[in-house]
């Protein structure tokens, strides 16, 4: 996995490919609902805006960790955009 959290600008690259996924992938990820509601009625990018809020929320040491076992789970089926976006790049 990759050390560190990930830039804004990556999670909005991760953002454009979660789509439809990404209140499910909010709930793994341990966003109340009452927050992911508000990101839905509110916000135009709400893909990027609740990655934004569980990068802020997170107190997790492996959060791209946390990120690929989300995206890998079966009601998201993102594991190939897991692996591109948390994995580090073999020589």
């Amino acid at each position: 996995m990759k050390d560190g959290t990930p830039s804004n600008s990556e999670l909005q690259e991760l953002a454009e490919s979660i789509s439809a996924k990404w209140m499910i992938l909010g709930i793994l990820l341990n966003i109340p609902q009452d927050v992911l509601d508000e990101i839905y009625t509110t916000e135009k990018n709400k893909p990027y805006v609740m990655l934004l809020r569980w990068k802020s929320a997170t107190t997790s040491a492996t959060p791209y960790e946390d990120l690929f076992n989300a995206l890998c789970h079966e009601r998201v089926g993102l594991k190939d955009l897991a692996k591109l976006f948390c994995c580090k790049e073999t020589a």
